[in-house]
């Protein structure tokens, strides 16, 4: 009779699977999961220790960076798609 995925019947049965069946594979994928994670942790920090240390090492690399700063975002851009427009509108000539 109950044909529904709503049905008291259905949900009784996933939720017994869930809790018995699945239970161990979803522990199990976790647990994996969780020790992945903490080794890329681990390895991100030692790997960000390793660059402060270079950089403590290197203090002249900071002067060039401050020039950079000075760069102008104002003014046309000069991308392809214009370039082309442009070039579309010299060759044509109106009467």
């Amino acid at each position: 009779m109950a044909k529904s995925l709503r049905s008291k019947s259905k949900l009784r049965a996933k939720s017994v699977k869930r809790k018995g069946e699945f239970a161990a594979f979803v522990n199990e994928r976790t647990a994996r999961l969780a020790e992945r994670a903490r080794a890329l942790a681990e390895k991100q920090k030692a790997e960000k220790s390793e660059d402060a240390m270079e950089e403590e090492d290197k203090p002249e690399e900071k002067a060039p960076a401050e020039s950079l700063k000075n760069v102008k975002t104002s003014g046309l851009k000069n991308t392809s798609r214009i370039r082309k427009r442009g070039l579309k509108k010299r060759g044509h000539t109106k009467f």
